[in-house]
This record gives structure tokens, C-alpha cells and sequence, in this order.
């Protein structure tokens, strides 16, 4: 018998194994997704019954799981998830939304009532500053807040 959904997924992924570190990502995602990864990985719930009580395949939870999973490992969702803190408020929320929750374009264009140019404007624009926070912070000593101080304090003097 092969590895245990849980165990197969942590190791695939490289997911963390500590409980509270897998559930401090989780608590970025949406409601119902948490739920499905506190009940999968933190609970050891199967899939199958899991399933059978939301009322959906198990083939379509199991993919859910698995892409769930590969969220919260992508470098782009940990990258956003430590950038958020230093963000302004409406591109943090938009970073949580698309990197975090895992909205679709249509959904971010509906949600902010802007439209698609608008839209991969402004996303490219918060890619932009969520590098930057990561280059910074990995650069100078006391992380990500001093680097992004650092960097407005430069910023500002320059105008």
C-alpha cells in the first residue's frame, strides 16, 4: 500500500509538516478552502468521506486538495503572503485575492469593477513591488520591514 493522501501531498508539494505552520498559510485562502485543508491535512480526514459530506466527487476534491496544495507551496503565494504587511491597502487586497485565494481574472475584473487592462496593469504593477520586497528583504539585515522602510525613506529623499 502506497503513502497516505497526507503524506503523499506534504512530500510532493513540500508542504510544511508542522500543523501550525501548514494552518498560518492556510489562513490566507478563503473560508471553505481552510476548512478543506484543516480537514484533510490537520484532522487526517479522507477524501472520501470528506466528500461524501460536502456532496461532491471525490475525484473533483481530490483535485481541489492537490491544487490547493500547490498554492500554498508556489513561490508567488509565500512571496505575497510575506509582502502583504508592507502593501498599501487596495494592492493587498489585491495580492490576497489573486496569489492567496486563487481568483481568476474575471473574478478580480467583477470584484473591482475595472477593466482587464486596468486590471493586468495594476497586477503587474504588485508583482513588481512583492520582487522587490523579496529581493530587499533577502539583501539587508532585519528582513522585509527594514528593507521596504529603507527603500521609501530613499525614495522620498530622491523627490
Amino acid at each position: 500500500m502506497g503513502m497516505q493522501l497526507k503524506e503523499s501531498v506534504l512530500q510532493a508539494r513540500r508542504l510544511p509538516r508542522n500543523d501550525d505552520l501548514l494552518m498560518e498559510r492556510a489562513k490566507l485562502l478563503g473560508r471553505n478552502d481552510r476548512e478543506v485543508i484543516e480537514a484533510v491535512f490537520i484532522r487526517g480526514q479522507s477524501i472520501k468521506s470528506l466528500s461524501y459530506m460536502m456532496g461532491v466527487d471525490v475525484r473533483v476534491l481530490r483535485d481541489r486538495v492537490n491544487r490547493l496544495a500547490k498554492r500554498l507551496a508556489s513561490r508567488e503565494f509565500l512571496d505575497a503572503a510575506r509582502a502583504l504587511p508592507h502593501l498599501a491597502d487596495t494592492d493587498a487586497q489585491l495580492a490576497r485575492l489573486r496569489f492567496c485565494h486563487g481568483y481568476t481574472l474575471k473574478q478580480l475584473r467583477t470584484h473591482f469593477n475595472v477593466t482587464e487592462h486596468t486590471l493586468r496593469r495594476w497586477l503587474d504593477n504588485v508583482r513588481a513591488q512583492v520582487a522587490m520586497i523579496r529581493r530587499m528583504s533577502k539583501e539587508v539585515a532585519g528582513g522585509a520591514v527594514t528593507a521596504y522602510r529603507r527603500y521609501w525613506e530613499s525614495a522620498s529623499q530622491d523627490t
